[in-house]
């Protein structure tokens, strides 16, 4: 079973409307403490031979979000390191402890627990911060078997720590299931070696454009949800408003917040850009076929399938960032004033001229609209499917749930139980419903075992299959399961048609 994008970070104190998102009331933790004690119970119903592989699928930590220090959220941009990593995993494990004991009660039961790096928590490749987390997971399991006698027995935590697992960049089941974050096929979000994704400096995590956004653009501006694209990818109409409505009278700026984040966001990814290095990539694929079990000469393959990271296309970022628009902007402002100081009267409306040349370039260089990154990492799964020759493909990242059987394969996304509104106020859910991908291995060895299952909702303590739960008949394909209505707010179908 697989659920991604939970986005648990650090609580922001008071109850105000600004980051409200990260407020006490309105963490997912909960929910999904109550989702994984019905997943047991589940597992107990198949008379003790059920045996789970939960899989936490990426992005289940953020520590892109602004940290708490002294009860005040504070803005950074803390080098990736274990240094910083193992204190803002410590703090966000203890404002989150519903959750680590449900996975804790998850453990217990015998199950396993798998953890995959996301791009807003791929500082779970660190050895430290696996640890940390490995060591507060066991420690939650041996409570709730609450036998005092294990509390300090060697071979009991050793027993208990190996049911908690990580994975830097895929896991593979041994009957075929590849389960992956999706973050590689997103040139935003995307790291060239994601088993050693470190820059120039030995153990510092490589910034990306998706990272560097988010914690110098995007958490700046506390009335979006990042969590939410329609908040934020907004008409330059649609910005004033919001301004007018939230900032105008609070002391805060956004348009200081933007040129700042968006300026620095280029400028890091200049200084700090890494070309690619073969040996280092050699060591990324032979980390993951040894973490993995998979093939090398299938990772290798599956590794040539990862878009390059955006910090080889600056002009692609300064398009995202409006920086290109805002410095064509202020060149046609400028070019008109001097045509308009140095030239004849009648010469006048020749002035018009640069800010014409700002809307031809506006027409003959579209920007690429979000859809079409999320639909990249989709199209990317069937090719990672052929490159292991697996029989599902399970991703994230895109937090749009999906489910479909095609020719015997199934291909899947967790979509997201993260804090997602779609008012500032947070009393409109995005979804009406939780996403997971639940597949099951019938009797069988490897590639024998035969599979069901797939899309699952979680809704008002029920679990209830979306998706064909086992594979349509040889040619034929199943109905994808990607917009139901419990699954999908109407600002998110909007952005898919």
């Amino acid at each position: 079973m697989a659920i991604s994008d939970i986005h648990l970070c650090e609580l922001e104190p008071g109850d105000g409307l600004w980051m409200r998102y990260r407020q006490a009331p309105y963490s997912p933790d909960s929910e999904v403490a109550a989702m994984l004690d019905a997943l047991r119970d589940e597992m107990r119903q198949g008379a003790g031979r059920d045996e789970l592989t939960l899989v936490l699928n990426g992005d289940v930590f953020d520590f892109d979000a602004p940290r708490v220090i002294d009860q005040q959220s504070v803005f950074h941009d803390l080098p990736r390191s274990a240094e910083h990593a193992v204190p803002a995993m410590a703090a966000i494990l203890a404002d989150h402890p519903v959750f680590i004991e449900a996975l804790g009660r998850v453990v217990a039961d015998g199950h396993t627990v798998v953890f995959i790096s996301g791009n807003h928590d791929v500082q779970l490749t660190l050895p430290e911060v696996r640890d940390l987390v490995r060591a507060r997971v066991v420690a939650a399991a041996l409570a709730a078997l609450g036998d005092a006698s294990l509390s300090g027995a060697p071979h009991a935590r050793a027993a208990l720590g190996a049911r908690v697992v990580f994975r830097a960049w895929f896991h593979k089941t041994p009957d075929g299931i590849i389960v992956e974050h999706g973050n590689q096929y997103d040139a935003y979000c995307s790291y060239r070696y994601p088993m050693v994704p470190f820059g120039r400096k030995p153990g510092e995590i490589q910034p990306t454009m998706g990272s560097l956004v988010c914690r110098l653009l995007v958490s700046r501006m506390g009335y979006f949800n990042p969590h939410v694209d329609s908040s934020f990818m907004l008409s330059a109409f649609g910005y004033l408003a919001h301004w007018a409505r939230y900032y105008m009278f609070s002391g805060r700026s956004l348009a200081g917040a933007w040129a700042l984040g968006a300026l620095r966001t280029l400028v890091e990814l200049v200084r700090r850009r890494e070309p690619e290095r073969r040996a280092r990539l050699r060591e990324s694929l032979a980390a993951a076929a040894q973490e993995t079990g998979a093939p090398l000469r299938a990772v290798a393959r599956h590794a040539r399938l990862f878009a390059p990271p955006a910090e080889d296309r600056l002009g692609l970022v300064a398009r995202e960032l409006w920086l290109d628009r805002a410095a064509l902007g202020l060149l046609a402002v400028a070019v008109a004033l001097v045509w308009l100081l140095l030239t004849p009267l009648w010469l006048a409306p020749a002035a018009l001229v640069a800010p014409a040349a700002l809307i031809v370039y506006e027409r003959l260089v579209p920007k690429l609209p979000l859809d079409a990154t999320w639909q990249r990492v989709s199209r990317a799964a069937r090719q990672v499917a052929r490159a292991h020759r697996a029989r599902a493909v399970v991703f994230g990242h895109t937090h749009t749930p999906e489910g479909t059987w095609e020719g015997g394969l199934f291909f899947g996304n967790t979509g997201s139980w993260s804090a997602a509104f779609e008012d500032v106020a947070c009393t409109k859910p995005v979804f009406a419903a939780r996403p997971l991908v639940w597949l099951r291995s019938e009797p069988g060895a490897g590639s024998a075992a035969r599979l069901s299952g797939g899309l699952v909702t979680w809704k008002n303590g029920r679990f209830e299959a979306l998706a064909a739960s086992v594979p349509p008949p040889a040619g034929q394909r199943s109905e994808p399961h990607d917009a139901h209505p419990a699954l999908q707010s109407p600002a998110t179908a909007a952005l898919r048609t």
